[in-house]
């Protein structure tokens, strides 16, 4: 069995987008490792956002390395093959690394509620609806990347800050109602598994630094993986999403395709919409939005 922790973030362009980050414990100080040589290497210090990146410049360097990163550590196995990735730049210098065979084992879920909640009724208030569809994405995400030889237990969630929800998230609605997992998923009871302090490291009620930063990436790989689904806020933001795409296609291209990539059971993109006749859930569409391919061999 596997020990996750949890980070989640959200997107709100063209629907509701619930990105959930599972990052194994034990990797998670190598992953940290990473990111923060990037960080020393761009000088860039501040929170990442998807938000932010709106030019060439040293912010889009910081995000696009830990994109690349990101999606390294994706991989369900290393092969034989060299993942290298970019470091950012030190000075004038770019930086490259090729990833340790170790660096595994992460998994994204990118779900979209399709009408941003707009069609949903009889709720207390807006949380709760994040709360039941999260509820969703995640025992859906859960089913599809794990199985008996790779079991996943979840240890710890940590949300994006608590004020936009105008309330603190509700454990019970999250944890306690989530029912019917298989057998080789689990959560902790731990009273204290929900952590929604802000992902800014800068602000006194922020949680550690090290999962303010797993928070931010957990952002990036929202905005790249919708940009690649076609949903562009800004044309920068393709640069970030070549990879992604690239992996999407393959994804798209069924079961036996995934099943000798190195990324096999490493990601899944799912969305839900309410009708009359209740839930419908399905593979989010594709919408070809003009991102060029470059010639990259990710399988």
């Amino acid at each position: 069995m596997t020990i996750y922790q949890l980070y989640h973030d959200e997107s709100m362009e063209n629907g509701y987008w619930h990105g959930i980050l599972l990052v194994p414990a034990e990797k998670k100080p190598l992953l940290l490792e990473y990111l923060e040589q990037v960080r020393c290497n761009t000088g860039y210090r501040d929170p990442l956002s998807i938000k932010k990146v709106k030019r060439n410049n040293r912010v889009f360097d910081c995000a696009s390395s830990w994109v690349q990163i990101g999606l390294g550590f994706m991989r369900s196995r290393a092969k034989t093959q060299p993942f290298p990735v970019s470091l950012g730049k030190r000075g004038k210098q770019r930086v490259f690394v090729n990833l340790p065979p170790d660096a595994t084992n992460l998994k994204f879920i990118l779900f979209r509620e399709r009408d941003n909640h707009e069609t949903m009724t009889g709720y207390p208030d807006r949380a709760s609806k994040i709360e039941t569809t999260f509820r969703f994405g995640i025992k859906g995400g859960l089913h599809f990347l794990g199985s008996d030889e790779q079991p996943i237990h979840i240890e710890k969630m940590h949300f994006d800050g608590h004020k936009h929800h105008l309330r603190h998230l509700d454990r019970n609605r999250i944890v306690g109602r989530l029912q019917g997992l298989r057998r080789y998923c689990s959560i902790s009871s731990r009273p204290d598994i929900i952590d929604d302090r802000s992902s800014d490291h800068r602000a006194e009620e922020a949680q550690s630094y090290g999962d303010c930063q797993l928070l931010q990436l957990t952002d990036l790989l929202i905005g790249s993986f919708r940009t690649a689904l076609g949903v562009v806020t800004r044309d920068i933001h393709k640069e970030l999403a070549h990879l992604p795409k690239e992996l999407i296609l393959d994804y798209r291209k069924g079961y036996a395709r995934m099943r000798n990539s190195r990324w096999f059971s490493s990601f899944w993109l799912s969305e839900c919409f309410l009708q009359s006749d209740g839930w419908h859930f399905q593979t989010l569409e594709f919408i070809e939005s003009g991102i060029g391919m470059k010639q990259l061999s990710l399988l």
